[in-house]
């Protein structure tokens, strides 16, 4: 078997992307690494899906310039309310939740502090 841990994504602020990814997104930090070169936390839903790594550099290379990422996907039972509080937390407004019926899901778009782009993704029922 195998399987993906986690992905890891470099930010600017380490607490500034912790609080919005844990209060503003609702996941929960679930390991904190230190090492010479760079401070991570690693977010999720314990049991579940994949996880989330914010790294910062303690001597970056100059600003965060999202490169080879296009996007983090995150389900949830309400696609408009956390798109609501994402952006109440700070996220860049892309574009609000709306029905894809091809694939049966209300989806919508913001963009995290950093300027990564969050999907967000609520499968339909009906």
């Amino acid at each position: 078997m195998i399987s993906i841990g986690n992905i890891a994504i470099y930010v600017s602020d380490l607490e500034r992307s912790e609080r919005f990814y844990t209060d503003g997104l609702g996941l929960e930090v679930l390991t904190r690494i230190e090492a010479p070169e760079v401070r991570e936390v690693i977010v999720g839903t314990p049991s579940q899906g994949s996880q989330l790594m914010l790294a910062w550099e303690r001597t970056p290379g100059g600003p965060i310039q999202p490169s080879g990422i296009w996007k983090v996907f995150l389900f949830t039972d309400d696609a408009a309310a956390l798109y609501e509080a994402a952006v109440a937390a700070g996220a860049d407004a892309v574009e609000p939740p709306k029905t894809l019926e091809q694939f049966k899901m209300l989806i919508g778009f913001v963009k995290d502090p950093d300027g990564y782009l969050i999907e967000i993704g609520q499968r339909l029922t009906s």
